[in-house]
């Protein structure tokens, strides 16, 4: 078979620029300056090592190294509608038996480095290797109903800590980072379904990439080797090389130590290293107990080769993975994490960071106090060590600060986006964890959001989460306790406002660090975290995100295929016999909730919707809050509103706290079935709402909805009723009385937006408060052209010729279940069609129908209720290695469909199956570029 027209064509123009990324990306630049030493050259184009299995731990010292061709997913138990759906839980990709519910089901080779379960909820599960099914259990699973303290994962010896631990000392979560490698598949499910959450993340590689061992299938017999076992239990500990050392004198270390007083403001130098080339394997600071919570509250900065931005510019106590420096338990550590810790003795704090630094030319580093601040003496150590390795096989190390005082409602908050970051551009590295403040009022509710990162361009969330304190390592927030690991923790807060001994002690924050479980990129990445259960909340997160980066390109796009447009196709040779016809599709991908209402987890700044009465009322006196109204929707949620007095008014702030889901004034349908009117205040189970006022004399109350539509009679503060009233009826009002304050729609004095006075014959003056819910439209759907086929596609794509292997992306329609095809791949280099060789399966597991289990009893029946979301377009990707493609400015692609026959539970009907073709993408991976051509210069020298 010839090429078509249009592929030579193609060809042609690729082969005259030299580069398809000249054509595609315009930004990039040659791979190698001709000034570059030609001795340096040949190391330059091999890429590194990659460490895998229990090498990730062990090669712990290659944490900045490139991963050319190491591609990261976290996939999860999350609602496919971008809900909250029972804390998301239960939303598996279908069920093969009711004892083997499937949450991940994954073709090729791999490894599973990390899982997270809630407590011991799906325990038995099922690792299924290679089509082996290993049994992998909690101790808890034996009588769920009666767990114990102490529980292990099983087998023990297989699953030992410090690479497991249980909620008894994560205080929530069942966690496990034993690496478990499958060779041809891995499936994992639950055997129990209730309250069944779970995130996991897996690795896959590029064939022929240069990993540190072969992947061979988990045996199901061997442990982890103790050497790993004994480092990672090091966590705490000074873990980097010492001088003085037989390591330390192998790698050559260095070391300098100093003092320095800081003072408000101003920037004070610590440190300046050159020259380079080196790697930075020790920062350590200390400072006087006394003054901890102030030298928590400096900033760290570091600058790497002379750059224009610095690379670290973060909070002290946030950098080194807390929230804050307060010690509220007189606790030895606050963060007893690998690669960072906090520590305490009678007389100071000491924090150190071990996370490997490369540099080239020089490292800076200063800190600065925070304004305001009394002078504070730190002392200081540094330590290095000669770097001798290629100039682009090491990233440099970033740690991104980012205050979000105010998120914005329906939006995730941005973490990191490397295309907008220290200059911006594209970015070969790694994303390797966050530190981050998700509350500075106590508040545990705003933890429901989801973190979803984005790597390379893609559309769709290449890891998505289940919720905040889950990617912290916890469950059901900690059971608002603290708690440190070597990967994970909650190292500071109190369980609520109520309990917290100073503003300081309401500062939640919650670290994670990836080191086997990192998450690589080639060109980009966008790491976002949803705020709140459905981007809701307005507590004031501060994030810091750790990742390693080049700032040039690892992964270059060299070609598009856009299906469906008949131009592209002819350009790419598409040949598709049995395809349909193009079609247009109107849908959504999975980006959190499309609407929401405005005002879910607490009261607006400045809303648009609200009204406002004025009122006298007593000093020091304590009134309980009674709300007459009633629901306007027979919607669950919908029976409560906002209520803010005097100086909350103009702050997000609810003049209450309780730990937990957070609800409003009212809550008619928890006090009464009784349809209409009737009193409410805090949910029954709940303390009532009180408030007491300083000084006596004229008050002002504001009013917002909550949620849906309710109507509102009558606010009752009272000094005498303390139980709820037993007349549902209108209370009367008596002037003058400032015992019982009665206040109505005729009260009123300030009325703004869609809030509105309604005729209603049952309210006590003739008249409600209207107060409707707000919906925000958060993405609205959008259009794409696809075909799909039962058959076989085939299309041409370019590459650039100095390529290290390609990623594949395909964008597809998601409604189709479990699509699977036989990739081949053809050289087409002079013209015509070589032969065929297989490049492996492409498998996408499950649709935007997922099965639905989540049983109210811990041994409660699996159920198969059938969900399907209005999430229909999806990005996935296939890795096609070097053999196939290296040298070759085009390949011929040919994908055969072979079906799935799986129903989403036995007896359910099994949809169309067909292989969906949106968009293809050809991504190739290559070396990065040095940091600059003269930095090249100096380390060859």
């Amino acid at each position: 078979m010839r090429v078509g027209t249009a592929s030579r064509h193609l060809l042609t123009a690729f082969s005259e620029i030299g580069s398809p990324r000249e054509q595609v990306e315009k930004d990039a630049k040659p791979m190698f300056p001709e000034i570059l030493p030609v001795a340096l050259l040949h190391t330059l184009v091999e890429p590194p090592v990659i460490p895998v299995g229990l090498d990730a731990y062990r090669m712990w010292d290659r944490w900045p190294y490139v991963r050319i061709g190491a591609r990261a997913y976290m996939r999860s138990t999350y609602d496919r509608t971008g809900g909250n759906e029972s804390a998301d839980a239960g939303h598996f990709l279908y069920q093969e038996a009711d004892d083997f519910n499937v949450t991940l089901d994954v073709e090729g080779p791999g490894i599973l480095y990390f899982a997270r379960y809630n407590h011991w909820h799906g325990s038995p599960w099922h690792y299924e290797i290679d089509g082996t099914d290993h049994i992998i259990e909690e101790s808890s699973s034996a009588d769920p109903e009666h767990p114990v303290e102490g529980a292990v994962f099983m087998p023990e010896h297989l699953l030992p800590a410090p690479l497991t631990w249980t909620w008894s000392t994560t205080k929530g979560a069942d966690l496990m980072w034993v690496p478990m490698k499958f060779e041809k598949s891995f499936r994992m499910a639950y055997s129990r379904t209730h309250y069944g959450t779970g995130y996991f993340i897996y690795h896959q590689y590029l064939p022929g990439a240069r990993l540190s061992q072969p992947i061979k299938p988990w045996d199901g017999k061997t442990p982890p080797d103790k050497d790993v076992l004994d480092l990672i239990a090091r966590a705490g500990a000074d873990i980097a090389p010492k001088i003085g050392t037989p390591e330390g004198e192998r790698v050559g270390v260095r070391a300098m130590t100093g003092e320095v007083s800081l003072r408000a403001s101003e920037p004070v130098a610590v440190a300046h290293i050159e020259p380079g080339p080196a790697m930075l394997r020790a920062i350590e600071f200390s400072a006087p107990r006394d003054r901890a919570v102030e030298f928590g509250r400096a900033r760290l900065r570091a600058t790497w080769d002379q750059r224009d931005h610095a690379s670290v510019d973060a909070p002290v106590a946030l950098f080194f993975g807390a929230g804050t420096l307060y010690n509220r338990d007189d606790a030895e550590y606050l963060v007893k994490g690998f690669p960072m810790h906090v520590r305490f003795d009678d007389e100071r704090v000491y924090v150190a960071c071990y996370f490997p630094m490369p540099f080239f030319r020089s490292a800076k580093f200063e800190l600065i106090a925070a304004p305001g601040a009394e002078p504070i003496k730190v002392r200081w150590t540094l330590r290095y060590a000669t770097y001798t390795g290629p100039a682009n096989h090491v990233a440099y190390f970033h740690a991104t600060y980012v205050d979000h005082p105010e998120p914005e409602l329906g939006k995730d908050l941005v973490l990191l986006d490397t295309r907008e970051i220290e200059g911006g551009g594209h970015w070969c590295g790694h994303f390797v964890g966050t530190a981050f403040i998700f509350s500075h009022d106590a508040f545990l509710g705003t933890l429901e959001g989801d973190p979803r990162f984005y790597f390379d361009d893609s559309r769709t969330p290449q890891a998505h989460g289940t919720g905040t304190e889950e990617w912290g390592g916890g469950g059901d927030y900690w059971g608002g306790r603290n708690m440190t690991l070597p990967f994970a923790g909650h190292p500071t807060g109190a369980k609520n406002a109520d309990v917290a001994k100073c503003n300081e002690d309401k500062i939640e924050s919650a670290y994670r660090f990836l080191l086997a479980d990192l998450m690589p990129f080639g060109k980009n990445a966008v790491i976002t975290l949803e705020h709140g259960p459905l981007n809701d909340s307005q507590e004031h997160y501060e994030t810091v995100t750790y990742w390693y980066g080049l700032n040039s390109p690892g992964l270059v796009l060299t070609d598009t295929l856009d299906v469906g447009d008949p131009e592209s196709e002819q350009a790419h040779n598409y040949h598709s016999p049995h395809a349909s016809a193009p079609a247009t599709i109107e849908s959504r991908y999975e980006w959190g909730p499309d609407t929401l209402l405005a005002t879910g987890g607490r009261p607006l700044k400045k809303p648009r919707d609200f009204a406002e009465i004025e009122f006298q009322a007593e000093a020091d006196k304590t009134y309980t809050i009674w709300v007459r109204g009633h629901a306007c929707e027979d919607i669950l949620y919908s029976d409560d509103l906002w209520i803010q007095f005097d100086e909350l008014i103009g702050t997000n702030q609810r003049g209450f706290v309780r730990a937990g889901h957070d609800r409003g004034y009212g809550n008619w349908r928890d006090w009464s079935d009784e349809p209409g009117y009737g009193w409410g205040s805090a949910r029954p189970k709940d303390p009532l709402f009180t408030v007491r006022f300083a000084k006596a004399g004229k008050h002002r109350l504001r009013i917002q909805p909550r949620m849906h539509d309710v109507a509102l009679d009558q606010i009752w503060l009272s000094a005498t009723q303390t139980t709820p009233p037993i007349d549902p009826g209108p209370r009367p009002k008596i002037p003058g009385n400032k015992e019982e304050i009665v206040l109505d729609a005729s009260d009123v004095t300030t009325v703004s937006g869609a809030v509105t006075a309604i005729d209603d014959p049952d309210t006590s003056c003739g008249k409600a408060l209207h107060l409707p819910g707000v919906v925000i439209h958060v993405f609205p759907p959008h259009t794409e052209t696809e075909r799909h086929t039962a058959g076989t596609s085939e299309f041409t794509l370019a590459l650039s010729p100095d390529n290290l292997g390609v990623l594949l992306r395909r964008t597809l329609d998601y409604a189709f279940p479990n699509q699977r095809a036989e990739v081949y791949v053809a050289d087409v280099s002079n013209g015509d069609v070589a032969a065929f060789q297989k490049a492996g399966v492409w498998y996408l597991a499950g649709s935007n129908t997922c099965v639905y289990s989540c049983p109210r009893e811990e041994l409660g029946a699996t159920q198969h209720i059938v969900q399907t979301s209005n999430r229909r377009f999806r990005d996935d990707e296939f890795l096609i290695g070097p053999r196939l493609t290296q040298g070759r400015p085009a390949i011929r692609v040919r994908v055969t469909f072979t079906p799935v026959q799986r129903p989403l539970f036995p007896g359910h009907p099994i949809p169309q199956l067909a292989w969906s073709e949106i968009r293809y993408a050809a991504y190739c991976f290559v070396m990065p570029k040095p940091p600059t051509d003269q930095e090249c210069m100096e380390h060859q020298k």
